[in-house]
């Protein structure tokens, strides 16, 4: 559908934001910008402005709301530009309209602390840096993804290197033979299905055996006596055996129980 501006208006709701928007030919609406004070911290973006449902997020609409850490969109909208929301230092959660079926690219770039989304079901694709720089986010792509642009997500600027690197432990969520298990395999991202994860396998070699026991021993000291913890946060779910949410010597007990059936079933 095309979307091209009839006419440019700009409006202040009750919440203190004004949004500026674009009529489609539609009778629809579209932000193209948005300003927030500093003293919100939730913006529920509306369904209808001046009598017009809202349809679409313009590009760089929100880019740079430093006080938002949580925004909801309404389902109206199915469309969503680039750059929409980069650099919301502040964003620990947003809810994406469940009709929105592409994020451009840059849409969430540099979000440092943005953990919680929900890529909605019949999501298609997911553009270029859409999330790069997004280090805290516990992500899952849904099956329907069929497309990934370069660097989504997993990735971010090392400032000594100056440089485009993998952030360590990054993991995402996804089902099994997807687009986004291969997207992560083949750029060494982190993987896993949660309906379907071998629990145990602590180093990733497709084995549980005596070794993972031991890695899961070593974190269980390391967290004991207060030194930096290592494990990845994939890592940390699969060798959490008994679901306590604490890696401890009980889990590392489980892992040897593991390992015995198998030695014994072969």
């Amino acid at each position: 559908m095309n979307l091209l501006p009839l006419i440019l208006s700009a409006v202040m709701l009750s919440d203190g934001i004004s949004y500026s928007y674009e009529l489609t030919p539609y009778n629809t609406a579209v932000i193209t910008s948005a300003y927030v004070p500093d003293y919100v911290t939730e913006i529920y973006i509306p369904n209808t402005i001046d009598g017009y449902t809202v349809v679409g997020i313009g590009s760089s609409s929100f880019m740079g709301c430093i006080s938002a850490e949580k925004i909801v969109m309404p389902n109206t909208v199915y469309s969503v530009g680039s750059g929409a929301f980069m650099s919301c230092n502040s964003l620990k959660e947003i809810y994406i309209s469940k009709e929105v079926k592409n994020l451009p690219k840059d849409c969430f770039f540099a979000c440092p602390t943005l953990k919680n989304i929900n890529l909605p079901e019949n999501l298609e694709s997911i553009g270029d840096e859409a999330f790069f720089g997004c280090s805290e986010l516990d992500l899952y792509v849904p099956e329907s993804v069929v497309y990934i642009g370069e660097d989504a997500f997993g990735k971010h600027t090392d400032p000594h290197l100056n440089d485009t690197v993998l952030i360590h432990g990054f993991l995402v969520k996804g089902v099994s033979g997807s687009y986004a298990e291969t997207y992560s395999k083949e750029n060494n991202i982190d993987f896993i299905d949660m309906n379907n994860y071998k629990a145990g396998d602590i180093n990733g070699d497709d084995i549980v055996d005596s070794s993972d026991a031991s890695n899961i021993l070593e974190e269980y000291a390391r967290a004991s006596t207060g030194i930096a913890l290592m494990f990845t946060k994939k890592q940390n779910i699969v060798s959490d055996i008994n679901s306590d949410g604490i890696i401890d010597a009980g889990d590392a007990s489980a892992v040897l129980e593991i390992y015995a059936e198998l030695s014994t079933s072969n």
